[in-house]
């Protein structure tokens, strides 16, 4: 039995060996293995480019610190030691580097075990990290199964997929206690006193992934009487998107069609910014809005959070961070925590 304790210990210091990982030089020869695994990723998946392998592990290494583990697990009425164990199934996915390592977590922080399907498109790396924790601490090695078959055996199940999937997963696993997330986008607020430093870090928010990630903004709502244009001189550094040849192709495509249908957009040389009411928007696509009336907007925003991950803006989340979650904030806003312990 593995005390909570020792799980938080476990779990800072992978988060330590992740750091290291993500470094320029690791450190450590357990950083150096986890390295080379993150540098071969794209061989698997091709948006998976080692920057943003990077990326992802170095967020999850600052989620990982020891006083943002213990802050908020404090909220919660974990057992220090488990009187029975559930068995979580957790179907992952993946459109960006270590999606489904927030499940892992929280499946595993309280004291239960995980029954992993991973996506064919980030299986190796998750697996890695597993087989670290497993080195930090061996107990953990009983509540860690992979598989690649039908799932059976679970207690409850969380799934993470689109608006399609989530109808499949209902048939098939509905009768279990569930968790099914559907598609999610983020947006972000301009207003005429939002600063160029904001405006700049906003590009980490959309660009980040190549924008794949529901924490990525993919809609801007901005205030009547700013200069739409300025914005594509505020990002010119995130061009190198283009060398990535499937972004290039979504970019080129994209421009395209909306050259055929004759629609506006404003063309910042390596993303197309245009009007449009959906919050979805293709790759190298971003959605934008004006408006004129904070209130107004807020409401509206308010009827569609069923669809909304992040809210940017100078009184949510702060420009540049969505890709940087602390443990507590959950996909799709729903408590991942809270439903595991409550079984």
């Amino acid at each position: 039995m593995i005390t909570l304790q020792q799980r938080i210990n476990a779990f800072t210091r992978l988060g330590y060996i992740m750091k290291d990982a993500a470094s320029p030089e690791p450190s450590s020869a357990e950083a150096e293995k986890l390295r080379k695994v993150m540098d071969r990723q794209q061989q698997h998946n091709i948006w998976f480019t080692p920057d943003n392998v990077i990326r992802s592990v170095e967020a999850i290494a600052k989620m990982l610190e020891k006083d943002k583990l213990e802050k908020w697990l404090e909220q919660y009425k974990i057992p220090y030691n488990p009187v029975s164990i559930k068995t979580i199934a957790v179907i992952m996915a993946g459109n960006i580097p270590l999606v489904g390592f927030h499940d892992f977590l929280c499946t595993l922080i309280t004291g239960n075990r995980i029954l992993a399907r991973t996506s064919s498109k980030d299986s190796e790396l998750i697996r890695t990290v597993a087989e670290i924790l497993c080195r930090i601490n061996s107990r953990f090695s009983e509540n860690i199964i992979f598989t690649d078959r039908i799932l059976s055996g679970y207690d409850a199940i969380i799934a993470t997929g689109s608006d399609n999937t989530s109808r499949y997963f209902e048939y098939y696993f509905g009768k279990k206690p569930h968790i099914f997330r559907k598609n999610r986008n983020s947006v972000a607020i301009l207003s005429k006193h939002t600063d160029e430093k904001d405006i700049r870090s906003l590009a980490i928010d959309i660009f980040s992934y190549y924008g794949l990630g529901c924490r990525n903004v993919s809609k801007l709502f901005i205030e009547e009487g700013m200069n739409i244009n300025d914005l594509s001189y505020y990002w010119q550094q995130w061009s190198q998107l283009l060398c990535h040849s499937p972004y290039a192709n979504n970019y080129l495509y994209n421009k395209s069609l909306l050259n055929i249908n004759k629609q506006e957009y404003i063309d910042t040389g390596f993303s197309l910014l245009t009007p449009g009411t959906s919050l979805t928007s293709p790759v190298s696509v971003i959605h934008y809005d004006l408006f004129n009336n904070m209130k107004s907007l807020m409401e509206e925003l308010h009827l569609q959070a069923d669809k909304i991950q992040c809210i940017v803006s100078e009184n949510h989340i702060a420009f540049g961070q969505t890709q940087f979650p602390g443990p507590g904030e959950y996909a799709d806003n729903t408590d991942t925590l809270d439903f595991i312990i409550s079984l």
